[in-house]
């Protein structure tokens, strides 16, 4: 279990602060212990052992007898032993610290002391090896004391060593906290991914934490509305198509069952290519084969002029308005399929098209105005969407599954511009196309369509 704890990001990071904050612990002991701001160091041996000799049989002295243990007792320390006894037990050694101490006390307190005695016990506790047996009042004042060489951590006291720790230990649990705040999102995005591949509709995950995390989470959120909006219409498509192929295929039936094939095959034909306009159109929606096409230069004035003049030789009554020499960059077979959409509608739904191109306010406008019914000003957002088409149940039009403006609509919007229906007046249908002025040519490109 805890080794899967530390696989995670929170464990990780919890194991660095920890791992951190322990060094850190470490070395602030260690500069503490070599630069310690505290006061200078006492005096050098053996004067601070004398002074306290010397006061404690002043104390002693002027003490009633019921409360020299107390004094005892208080004076104590651990490298200050003190004991009153009658029988003392004296050492019999006489060490280069015994000596030095004994000069001490005799040049400094020699008259004000008794008779004293000074051994070294050769104890291996340096803080008490060495005896002062000072005679007082029929016992003796033993005391043990000794040359406690400078240890570098004494003054790490409980009281700084609990800060310190307390400290870290502080140190890591914020952190740890701040970390559990941060990884909280990832943890419900890892779970709404996992959630996600077996439920496709879910709620938005929310987005929350730092920057990286809540792009992230928009991402997510970006990609999960994509996916569902793709299978819906994947599941439309398949709903419109089949729905559609019925009424050919029930025609070629009952054509081929009354055994007069010889005589319908222009009719099996033409059912046939309507059959297959439906696939195709249906196929290129969802594929968006559209995207794969390379960018280029093209004259959209010219392209717009030379497709009207294509429709005007099959008999329709179009018209192109708008001068040439608007140089665009593009994908020419897009733009090229989303203009004839728009003519198509014109002339099915209209008797006359009218197309023109200008620049107004660096952006590229193409309209294309029909005389046609119109639409309903409540249903002009409607047509828009895959699938729409404003009177069903008459299928008027052979070959149309509601896409064509579909179609339009995101092949305009994969050139960064947008697509607007209006009404025409007196009547009819204004579909105006709008690119942004990243798609115009720079100057150079207007030389180039100069010539």
């Amino acid at each position: 279990m805890m080794l899967r704890f530390f696989t995670t990001t929170l464990g990780q990071i919890v194991s660095i602060i920890a791992v951190s904050s322990a060094a850190t612990f470490l070395l602030f002991i260690l500069l503490l212990s070599i630069f310690d701001p505290t006061p200078p160091p006492p005096p050098p041996w053996p004067w601070p052992a004398a002074y306290r000799i010397a006061m404690l049989v002043e104390t002693m002295r002027s003490a009633p007898d019921e409360a020299r243990a107390a004094i005892v007792a208080g004076a104590r320390r651990i490298d200050f032993s003190i004991a009153l006894t009658q029988t003392p037990r004296a050492c019999n050694g006489l060490g280069q610290d015994a000596q030095k101490l004994q000069s001490a006390l005799q040049s400094k307190f020699g008259d004000m002391l008794p008779t004293f005695t000074i051994r070294s016990c050769g104890s291996d506790d340096h803080a008490t090896d060495i005896q002062a047996l000072l005679p007082l009042e029929g016992r003796t004042l033993e005391v043990l004391t000794g040359d406690t060489k400078a240890d570098r951590f004494f003054r790490l006291t409980l009281p700084l060593m609990s800060t310190l720790s307390f400290l870290c230990v502080a140190i890591a649990a914020m952190s740890a906290w701040a970390v559990w705040r941060v990884t909280g999102p990832l943890r419900r995005l890892a779970h709404k991914a996992d959630a996600f591949g077996r439920d496709i509709v879910m709620e938005s995950i929310d987005e929350e934490g730092p920057i990286e995390i809540r792009r992230v989470a928009r991402a997510f959120n970006l990609m999960q509305e994509r996916i569902t909006r793709s299978l819906r219409e994947r599941t439309r498509v398949l709903a419109a198509v089949s729905h559609d192929l019925r009424t050919p295929l029930t025609r070629m039936r009952l054509q081929l069952q009354a055994g007069q094939a010889e005589n319908v095959r222009a009719k099996l034909l033409r059912d046939i290519d309507l059959m297959h306009s439906m696939v195709a159109s249906a196929v290129s929606f969802l594929s968006g084969a559209f995207l794969e096409e390379e960018k280029e230069w093209l004259d959209l004035g010219a392209l717009l002029s030379t497709l009207c003049d294509e429709f005007e030789e099959t008999g329709a009554n179009i018209q192109y308005e708008g001068h040439e020499g608007i140089p665009f960059f593009c994908r020419p077979n897009a733009i090229h399929r989303a203009v004839t959409n728009l003519i198509d509608n014109g002339l099915h739904f209209g008797s006359r098209v009218v197309v023109s191109a200008s620049i107004e306010q660096d952006r590229v406008v193409v309209d294309v105005a029909d005389d046609g019914p119109g639409v309903p000003t409540h249903r002009i957002e409607d047509v828009l969407q895959p699938f729409v088409r404003l009177d069903p149940s008459r299928s008027s039009r052979s070959g149309s599954v509601g896409l064509g403006l579909s179609i339009v609509k995101e092949i305009v919007e994969a050139h960064q511009g947008q697509i607007e229906l209006r009404q025409r007046e007196p009547n009819g249908l204004i579909a105006r196309i709008i690119f942004p002025s990243s798609a115009f040519a720079r100057p150079t490109m207007d030389a180039h369509f100069a010539r």
